[in-house]
């Protein structure tokens, strides 16, 4: 399957989408995912939607025809109205506070906010062009899970200051 998804239905004013690369490989994975969606589920209507990776198993793609192929996924089926965030090294490091203030803006009118996370190989030039904004956890490189599951707990840290 292509494509996986988890909705939680909530009475949460903020409505975001998680889109990424890859899916749990370990049992405790969906479990701090839940943990997290679970937590904003008073603030926030969250989908995930798990997309596989482009490279197909193989240990030797070629890196930029995957950061393609993976990005077109990413990229498909976007929101009109969302605000498109790219996690990426290149982006911007956030307070807490900052971020906060950042996703009140970004979730003005009511409109979806869509996170783009990328696979093994990162994100492709299409999908840092088509982002509004570019987000990053620090310098340092985070397996994708765990950058999912930080971003679900920073998300959940944001709305309880808002």
């Amino acid at each position: 399957m292509d494509i996986s998804w988890w909705v939680e239905q909530t009475a949460g004013t903020h409505h975001f989408i998680i889109r990424v690369i890859g899916k749990p490989h370990e049992p405790w994975h969906p479990q701090a995912i839940h943990k997290y969606v679970d937590a904003l589920r008073p603030f926030a209507r969250v989908e995930i939607v798990e997309l596989d990776e482009a490279h197909r198993g193989s240990t030797r793609p070629n890196v930029e025809e995957t950061k393609k192929r993976e990005g077109e996924k990413l990229l498909q089926s976007l929101p009109n109205d969302s605000t498109a965030i790219a996690l990426d090294e290149r982006g911007v490091n956030d307070s807490l506070t900052r971020f906060a203030e950042r996703m009140k803006d970004w979730a003005e009118g009511g409109s979806p906010i869509v996170f783009l996370m990328g696979g093994s190989w990162g994100l492709s030039d299409e999908v840092r062009a088509r982002a509004d904004h570019l987000l990053s956890f620090g310098k340092h490189t985070l397996p994708h899970l765990l950058a999912r599951i930080t971003l679900l707990e920073q998300l959940y840290r944001a709305e309880t200051i808002l």
